[in-house]
């Protein structure tokens, strides 16, 4: 049985869970739009099957965690989100590679490229991501995950942590590939 002291460290955990699965279901909704636009095609740019992509999931937590003092003063928010999502895209990147030895995506080219892991380009998207997370995205579905019901939250964390988790063992089993996805190394 928990103690009661135990319960606010438990709730915590749960928002953060939920928001990182929130932040990753965006990502793939971002990703997905984008592939739309630019080539008229529905791509899951993920390693993953499922609709989540766990870097923007991980970023998004990070940035909501990292830089909540930084709520109200935008001309240090922006360029600090854009380090902390560029350090995060250029650690997914490495893990990637190190797992898979392929990369999904490749920014070499690019203005301010870095060894094609991360760029100008999406670290300017990073920093502006990190303004909209930490002033408005983010607070806002704080208070929404804490007016939900316990045990709505627990079987919610439950629910999606199972999938997540049976998601990552087949990708690493047969990694999800195909066309605009991935690139041998």
């Amino acid at each position: 049985m928990r103690s009661d002291a135990a319960l606010p460290r438990q709730r915590a955990l749960e928002r953060q869970l939920l928001l990182f699965f929130l932040f990753s279901a965006a990502g793939w909704v971002w990703e997905v739009a984008l592939g739309v636009v630019t080539t008229g095609q529905v791509i899951n740019r993920g390693f993953l099957r499922g609709p989540w992509l766990p870097v923007y999931g991980v970023g998004g937590v990070l940035l909501l965690g990292l830089l909540k003092d930084l709520r109200g003063r935008p001309a240090l928010l922006i360029p600090a989100g854009a380090l902390v999502g560029g350090a995060v895209e250029y650690s997914a990147a490495l893990l990637l590679e190190g797992l898979f030895r392929r990369r999904w995506w490749d920014y070499t080219g690019w203005a301010g490229s870095l060894e094609g892991r991360v760029c100008l380009a999406s670290a300017v998207a990073f920093g502006l991501a990190g303004w909209l997370v930490v002033e408005r995205a983010g607070p806002a579905l704080e208070r929404y995950l804490a007016r939900l019901p316990a045990g709505a939250r627990r079987t919610c964390c439950r629910c999606l942590s199972a999938l997540f988790a049976l998601d990552w063992t087949a990708a690493l089993l047969i990694p999800h590939t195909g066309p605009g996805i991935t690139f041998p190394l």
